[in-house]
């Protein structure tokens, strides 16, 4: 057993030393730290020239592999230092790098993969790699500004404005489709200021972008020669912007073997000439779609109600709009206070604003396409009635039996089924029930759960404050959103509903 972690990275370097000498390799540095080691050898079947380099945080991290002769090239799975990415993020989870002999044929197979120009290669769609990232430190944190657009149909082909980088770095599209800005006036000679000080320029309340498409990537670094053809007509412009002292973004989408990226440059020029900056285009909504999940589509024109936007309800509302459902309805009359937020998915900023706006704007602010519906609570049984009939699902979240009683009632009159989700003691346990059960199934047996006393109580009608725990409440909404999903989805589900343990009490 190893009783350090320095004995455990020593003998990680050592185990790989050895490989690497028994393949060949010569070991050139060596110390104390990962990376203090360096190796060099020969591979392929030309006997390339290979060094390798340990980082700082090895055996966690891959070696640096770099090949001289290649290291100057432009070449798809190749950083700008020259050094190979030999494994994606999927691939690294087994560290395959400490197999010496397995490292050398990775390599191998890369010069290989290389000399037959990436043939069936994966989309590679992280063009800002390769390009220089633009980095900046802020208050010791480094970031990447990067560029977010709706989608590119807003911005292809033409001119738009966005917001300079905020303090996280982001840069958000203010007016897209625009007309070709004005030829900004020939810069000013600045005057010297009695102090001797020369004023400074105010800065950038927006900037002037350009979109443009390069089509089929076939090099992984976009030359500025490539950038200035496909600004075309507008070069002039672009040019007298520049010597205005005023940036210009370019958003470029590209494809490479059929799929599409995206990716930013920052032009600008000052005293020392001209200032070329590489950011991310990151598109919103198709990024969003594809991460509803596979029942996304059986979801879209599906109707759903959920009664009670409380902390249940609130988050079982956001998973199904989170997950695809584009027309769901929330109901309550209740107004969110402070004390909810422990429990509640809605964002701080909605705070004494009824429980149903809060959870819509929080909805909105992540994916404003499909906002979601609010109404009142549902009190009479001709409510409940026609709820039922005109919803593809109604779920109860309210925790309150009255309301439970109506929807049972509804659901005798309509013949249809209805959701119940709800904690039960304190979050001793969580319960789906499907009433009335399907099939004509018998129902969820009851929950047994151990008296446990409430001491807390606040302003109210004789309401004293439940100490369910917040997981217990985040656990029981998913439950029933996976329930009402399937459902929606016409999959089949436990007849009757499902019961499971949360929090018991130990007595």
């Amino acid at each position: 057993m190893i009783d350090s972690t320095d004995a455990y990275v020593e003998a990680a370097i050592r185990s790989f030393d050895e490989a690497l000498n028994r393949a060949g390799f010569q070991t050139v540095r060596c110390g104390d730290r990962p990376e203090d080691w360096e190796w060099v050898g020969t591979v392929g079947n030309n006997r390339e020239s290979a060094i390798v380099v340990l980082a700082s945080d090895f055996p966690f991290a891959a070696p640096s592999v770099v090949l001289p002769q290649r290291s100057d090239q432009i070449n798809w799975h190749q950083m700008p230092d020259g050094s190979l990415c030999l494994w994606d993020a999927h691939s690294k989870g087994n560290q395959p790098w400490l197999d010496g002999d397995g490292l050398i044929a990775r390599v191998e197979e890369w010069i290989v993969r290389a000399d037959a120009g990436w043939v069936d290669d994966m989309p590679q769609l992280d063009l800002e790699a390769y390009n220089n990232i633009w980095l900046e430190i802020r208050d010791d944190h480094l970031f990447a500004p990067m560029l977010v657009i709706d989608d590119w149909d807003q911005i292809a082909g033409g001119w738009f404005q966005a917001t300079p980088p905020d303090q996280n770095g982001l840069m958000s599209v203010t007016g897209a489709q625009l007309l070709e800005p004005p030829m900004p006036a020939p810069p000013r000679n600045k005057k010297k200021r009695r102090s001797g000080t020369v004023r400074q320029s105010r800065p950038n309340k927006f900037l002037n972008g350009i979109a443009i498409d390069l089509g089929s990537v076939t090099k992984p670094f976009v030359f500025t020669e490539q950038i200035a053809e496909e600004a075309g007509v507008n070069g002039p412009l672009i040019v007298a912007m520049l010597e205005a002292g005023r940036p210009v973004l370019f958003a470029a989408r590209y494809t490479r073997d059929e799929a599409v990226g995206f990716i930013g440059f920052w032009f600008e020029l000052n005293k020392d000439g001209g200032i070329r900056r590489c950011f991310p285009v990151a598109e919103r909504r198709h990024a969003q779609q594809r991460r509803t999940g596979w029942h996304a589509a059986a979801l879209a024109d599906r109707k759903v109600s959920v009664v009670g936007a409380g902390s249940i309800g609130s988050h079982l509302a956001d998973l199904l709009h989170r997950s695809g459902v584009t027309d769901l309805t929330v109901h309550d009359f209740d107004t969110l206070l402070p004390g909810n937020l422990t429990r509640h998915a809605a964002s701080p900023a909605f705070i004494g604003a009824p429980k149903t706006t809060a959870v819509k704007e929080t909805a909105s602010l992540r994916t404003p396409d499909h906002p979601i519906k609010i109404a009142s609570s549902v009190r009479g049984l001709s409510d409940a009635v026609q709820l039922l009939r005109d919803q593809d699902l109604v779920i109860d979240c309210t925790g309150d039996r009255l309301t439970w009683q109506l929807l049972l009632a509804a659901a005798d009159v309509t013949e249809r089924s209805f959701l119940h989700v709800a904690v039960i003691g304190h979050g001793q346990v969580g319960r789906v029930d499907i009433c009335p059960p399907l099939e004509g199934a018998d129902p969820v047996p009851a929950s047994i759960v151990q008296p446990l006393e409430v001491m807390a109580w606040e302003a109210g009608c004789g309401d004293p404050v439940s100490p369910t725990p917040p997981s217990a409440v985040a656990e029981t909404a998913a439950m029933g959103a996976r329930f009402a999903i399937r459902m929606l989805a016409g999959e089949p589900v436990p007849p009757s509903g499902e019961s499971r343990e949360l929090f018991p009490v130990i007595t």
